[in-house]
């Protein structure tokens, strides 16, 4: 596939985390500019990577053919590296050029992927402009699944449940309404609009797009045997969710803008030599 329209490309965009012990997640890759600079990485949950800032990951990566585009091949690659934790919420980063680079060495082939940007993210102050309700997307690996045939993901539309511009209890998180599951933890979540948007104060902009990066999945609340309502992160496996636990729908997500913290953490490396 040569990805065209917005919800194309982003099936470039993730990866299916698994452990060595088959727990999976999602990650996605963003990329921070420093001058002229783009450094790539990959996203995911602290919780997804079992809070080992040393954890394995497996997962499956596109390759490019000599045009640069989809190639239809998918390379393995078991990851060993180091996970960089965010101070306050549950995510956590590694660097992916390297991993990149060595992919092209084995293979002569480039990772064809697509990339977050800053420049999705909007400050709390342009969420206001926001309304109530706005449609979602998550793109990610529900209970694990996924195309197997072409290494893509699986995208859920539902509804924001509180207001973007609002923090629902804690710093920096919001909720969503939609079925959120095993697999799901680390999934982007966004505000899109491929074929125009009305805002809230009733203009029309037809034809117009609109991509809005919310935030990272990270949790959801659950109702248990005697009806009381608690918050658990989204597992990473379906036996964690027991009979006597049912998710009710909503999904807690750690607001876009918290990745901009990690760029003093990832400058300082860069000027470290750490990277």
């Amino acid at each position: 596939m040569n990805p065209v329209s917005i919800s194309e490309q982003m099936m470039y965009n993730t990866v299916r985390l698994e452990t060595l012990t088959g727990s999976s997640g999602t990650g996605f890759f963003f990329s921070y500019e420093f001058d002229n600079t783009s450094v790539p990485v990959l996203i995911t949950n602290k919780h997804v990577v079992n809070d080992n800032p040393n954890e394995t990951m497996v997962f499956l990566l596109h390759l490019a053919d000599q045009s640069g585009n989809d190639s239809g091949e998918n390379y393995r690659v078991e990851l060993s590296t180091q996970w960089i934790f965010h101070p306050t919420h549950d995510i956590c980063f590694t660097f992916v050029a390297p991993l990149f680079g060595e992919v092209k060495r084995r293979t002569g082939k480039d990772v064809f992927y697509r990339t977050n940007s800053e420049s999705l993210i909007r400050n709390r102050e342009s969420l206001l402009e926001l309304s109530a309700l706005e449609s979602v997307v998550m793109v990610g690996y529900p209970n694990g699944l996924w195309d197997k045939n072409h290494n893509y993901p699986i995208f859920r539309k539902g509804y924001t449940a509180n207001h973007p511009g609002y923090d629902f209890n804690e710093k920096s998180v919001g909720l969503v309404d939609m079925a959120c599951f095993p697999g799901s933890s680390g999934s982007p979540i966004y505000i899109l609009d491929e074929n125009g948007f009305c805002d809230k104060i009733g203009n029309v902009y037809l034809g117009q797009k609109r991509l809005i990066f919310l935030g990272i999945l990270f949790a959801g609340p659950v109702m248990n045997i005697n009806g009381d309502i608690v918050v658990v992160d989204i597992p990473t496996q379906k036996k964690a969710i027991t009979n006597a636990q049912t998710m009710i729908n909503l999904g807690y997500y750690a607001k876009a803008y918290e990745l901009l913290k990690f760029k003093s953490m990832i400058k300082l490396l860069l000027d470290t030599g750490s990277r």
